[in-house]
């Protein structure tokens, strides 16, 4: 979404050297910048700004005079995938941060099933859903049909899709375009070096590739856990009622 909206926002660019320069992440920490600096060079931003998050609801600052696009993503796949981007992580990455690399996928799934990061983010989001300032799509979405997507996000934004740039943006926006030019969508430490090995990061962007990993006893306490935490009408649209 980073990537979609900065194509969106520029008309197509494929000369940007990081997204996170285009696109912040809004909460990363940065090294030998206090948060007000951090926030004095938010506001240098040209309009219109564009930022990342992965903060709650409560915890979004601007929730009532921004425009907000959430993307959710299937649980199961979720945790699949956080599982490899843990492992693609670098050796001096993990060690900055206190990662240890997970001793096999059960004790990695029992600790991300524990924490419930993705439960608690859908759940604080969910009442939200019909806000006017908030535009919620399903990755399944994205993939199944992105150019109906594109167009939706347009609409949100009130932006104009020459049709000019409607192909560099869709060709710039595609999985085989990121994945050749990973470079540009991974983060590197405050040396300046990769977060995470080559292959990494940007690894396969398919649905449904859970199975690849879970064993039925898992998919259950997934599916069992967002049962507990999320009405019938959130997992209806989520797909996993």
């Amino acid at each position: 979404m980073q990537n979609i909206l900065h194509q969106l926002r520029s008309g197509g660019d494929d000369q940007f050297q990081s997204i996170y320069t285009v696109v912040p992440w809004l909460e990363w920490p940065v090294a030998h910048l206090s948060w007000e600096e951090r926030l004095a060079g938010f506001e240098q931003l040209p309009d219109p700004r564009i930022f990342k998050t992965h903060c709650l609801y409560e915890q979004t600052p601007g929730v009532d005079t921004v425009k907000i696009i959430l993307t959710s993503r299937d649980p199961r796949d979720c945790c699949v995938s956080f599982y490899h981007h843990l492992l693609d992580m670098t050796d001096e990455a993990r060690h900055r941060r206190g990662i240890t690399a997970p001793e096999s996928f059960d004790t990695y799934f029992d600790r991300w099933l524990s924490y419930g990061a993705w439960f608690r983010n859908v759940a604080s989001w969910w009442p939200h859903i019909n806000d006017d300032n908030v535009l919620w799509l399903r990755y399944e979405d994205l993939k199944a049909d992105f150019p109906a997507a594109l167009q939706r996000i347009g609409a949100f934004l009130g932006w104009t899709i020459p049709p000019e740039s409607r192909s560099r943006i869709l060709e710039y926006c595609s999985f085989s375009w990121m994945k050749a030019h990973a470079e540009k969508f991974i983060r590197t430490d405050d040396d300046g070096q990769p977060m995470f090995r080559p292959g990494g990061f940007i690894r396969k962007g398919v649905s449904g590739d859970y199975h690849s990993l879970l064993r039925p006893e898992h998919e259950q306490r997934i599916l069992d856990k967002a049962r507990q935490m999320l009405p019938p009408e959130c997992l209806a649209f989520l797909g996993i009622g």
